[in-house]
């Protein structure tokens, strides 16, 4: 089978007798479109020559829209165009003559299963990483110089380990916000200086983002985020000015390397040995990181292990949706790695959840982008390696992620392998949002959202009547209204 053999972003077509397969490679950046008419199955990787091609008419699909934004990190091989059907990594269509079908020949859930779990820590971090090495380095040989989006956190300071290691050329690009808690300078410069690499760093601006302007108007779903339209602006001018012909990010390394902080891990110890001490060692740790008690987490953890199943739970990821179209998506996401195999564990499950979104965004980047990005931290052998060490091992020390930090920890700086916060865009999107408020207010009480009734416009008009900045994080639900509403738009004007 070619998925165990190869890895990397490719689409394989492979005809048998009268039959053609294509296969799209496990979390492969290329992507796979395929649609029927009643001469031909027509595939592609780029959505407007496929609807030239075709002839089909570009009509977005209300419903899949809403799905999209109740769920947004899930790819379910549907889009949003009707008519039109993705084929997700590690999936295969089959035609022959005219009848076509799907099924999956590579799944995470294999990884898994307990028979395939490596009780040796030690073995699991070097499996971890020569697959993370194989994965960075193998991205970077098609490339003379990459640019490195180094944030400073762990994630992209180990992508700019594994550049370096590999004797790639690279320069690391580092970007800051309006607030003290996104600033990472300190740890990239760290990084940076360690690696041996030049650092330029940059200021995101609000005026760098145009809300009405959709970065995913190319792609059949709405998976642009608008403030990334500054950060874009940034990397496309290193990039010339360095000579870079891609650029790389950490992306997925929170999800592949299990950063979450759930007592499902806890329930894992459990049903592996019981009351032990990794057991107790792992339930402080996850007490230092979630600031909890650790017997209440203890008396969570036989909750987990013993009186729910193993799937987890996906809740709606906005409060903004439409009562009716609510009752007509139904309350789960479609998703096979959501259906855990039999007896896996609840961590397992947990973590299978987490890849879900690493796909999602991995396999829905953008063809016509001004430039190639590069995630390698979300490639199959990385996922792989990952999904074979025990959920309570990726905790240690107060850490997250500790199979990876320990996996690294010599060729990093050990502030950043020591590190425990973590900065994140919050604030800069906020920032956008109080900039936009009266163009925000005009396109979602007055756009294709509304007008399809995908929406409360009640509540949204509520939401953004509140006086003064965001004093939380419900700015995020309205901004990716936001980027549906422009997404919308720009199929409509083709």
């Amino acid at each position: 089978m070619l998925s165990e053999r190869y890895w990397g972003s490719y689409i394989a077509f492979v005809a048998s007798g009268t039959a053609l397969s294509v296969l799209r490679a496990p979390f492969g950046d290329l992507g796979c479109f395929h649609c029927w008419t009643t001469e031909a199955t027509y595939v592609a990787s780029d959505l407007d020559l496929l609807l030239r091609a075709t002839r089909i008419e570009r009509r977005i699909d209300a419903d899949a829209v809403a799905r999209h934004l109740a769920w947004p990190e899930v790819r379910s091989g549907e889009t949003c165009i009707e008519n039109l059907k993705e084929l997700r990594g590690g999936d295969r269509l089959t035609i022959a003559g005219d009848r076509s079908s799907e099924d999956t020949v590579w799944s995470p859930g294999i990884f898994a299963a307990q028979e395939r779990q490596i009780g040796d820590a030690l073995e699991g971090q070097h499996r971890l990483r020569d697959a993370v090495r194989l994965a960075v380095g193998g991205r970077a040989a098609d490339h003379e110089r990459v640019l490195l989006l180094l944030s400073g956190g762990f994630d992209s300071s180990l992508v700019a380990a594994c550049l370096h290691k590999a004797g790639a050329a690279f320069d690391c690009l580092n970007l800051l916000a309006c607030d003290r808690e996104s600033d990472e300078q300190d740890y990239a410069i760290a990084t940076a200086a360690a690696v041996d690499a030049s650092l330029r760093v940059e200021r995101l601006i609000p005026a760098d983002v145009d809300v009405a302007i959709s970065g995913a108007a190319h792609q059949p779903y709405p998976v642009h985020r608008a403030f990334t339209q500054a950060q874009d602006r940034h990397a496309h001018a290193a990039m010339t000015a360095m000579g870079a012909t891609a650029v790389f990010d950490g992306g997925g390394g929170d999800n592949v390397f299990f950063g979450t902080r759930s007592v499902s891990m806890l329930a894992d110890c459990l049903h592996a040995g019981g009351f032990d001490l990794r057991f107790r060692e792992a339930t402080l740790a996850l007490a230092g990181l979630a600031q909890l008690s650790a017997p209440l987490l203890a008396l969570r953890a036989i909750g987990r292990a013993w009186l729910r199943g193993a799937a987890t739970r996906q809740p709606l990821q906005t409060p903004f949706l439409d009562r009716d179209i609510r009752r007509r998506i139904g309350a789960s996401p479609d998703h096979p790695w959501f259906r855990p195999p039999k007896g896996i564990l609840p961590g397992r499950a947990a973590h299978l959840a987490l890849i879900v979104a690493a796909q999602s965004m991995t396999e829905a980047l953008n063809p016509g982008a001004p430039f190639t990005l590069i995630s390698p931290l979300a490639s199959q052998p990385v996922v792989e390696a990952a999904l074979r060490i025990p959920s309570w091992c990726w905790l240690g020390h107060g850490r997250d992620r500790a199979a990876a930090r320990a996996a690294f920890e010599r060729d990093l700086p050990d502030a950043i392998v020591r590190r425990r916060s973590k900065g994140t865009p919050a604030a800069f999107v906020a920032q956008v949002f109080e900039t936009n408020r009266v163009v925000i207010r005009d396109m979602l009480l007055g756009g294709w959202l509304a007008e399809q009734r995908l929406i409360n416009a009640l509540a949204v008009e509520r939401a953004l009547a509140r006086e003064g900045p965001p004093r939380d994080l419900g700015f995020g639900p309205l901004m990716s209204l936001v980027d549906a509403e422009a997404w919308a738009r720009a199929q409509l004007r083709h």
